[in-house]
């Protein structure tokens, strides 16, 4: 279910690149990665057993 909302915040940035609201998009795209980055540490971390 928490996976849902990088595809959401990505899907914002689009639309807000649509109407030409860049520093909207650019930070949309930020919080669209900061939430992959969080996700692939947690999971990376626990669930494969991979040191970073």
């Amino acid at each position: 279910m928490y996976m849902f909302l990088p595809f959401v915040t990505a899907l914002l940035a689009t639309v807000c690149i649509w109407y030409e609201r860049r520093i909207l998009a650019l930070s949309l795209t930020g919080i669209t990665l900061l939430i992959l980055l969080a996700w692939f540490q947690f999971h990376a971390t626990t669930h494969l057993n991979i040191s970073l």
